[in-house]
């Protein structure tokens, strides 16, 4: 941007860097709410992996008990259900790109 010599080209100057100023702080602040967001849903995501899924998996031991077979057919259920989705979600974002 052009702007002129003298007291009315340091006052648009100073105009100008202000103004770019709260631009570049309210673009910060919404990068800092992304990234705490993406945060908080990675946490979810593992918090949903390994402690819900954990605890079904515990929950079936009274029945897979003694069998190897049913332990391997719950085991690759749970694992299709619980890590299956991420990785279709990532897939998708991978063709779609």
């Amino acid at each position: 941007m052009e702007v002129g010599d003298g007291i009315s080209g340091i006052i648009v100057s100073i105009v100008l860097w202000i103004v770019m100023s709260i631009v570049f702080v309210l673009l910060l602040a919404l990068l800092e709410v992304v990234f705490w967001f993406s945060l908080l849903i990675i946490l979810g995501m593992l918090y949903w992996l390994f402690f819900r899924a954990l605890k079904l998996v515990f929950n079936k031991s009274n029945e897979t008990k003694g069998s190897i077979q049913r332990a391997i057919f719950y085991v690759l259920s749970y694992t299709s259900m619980y890590v299956g989705w991420l990785f279709g979600i990532v897939y998708l974002v991978q063709v779609l790109k």
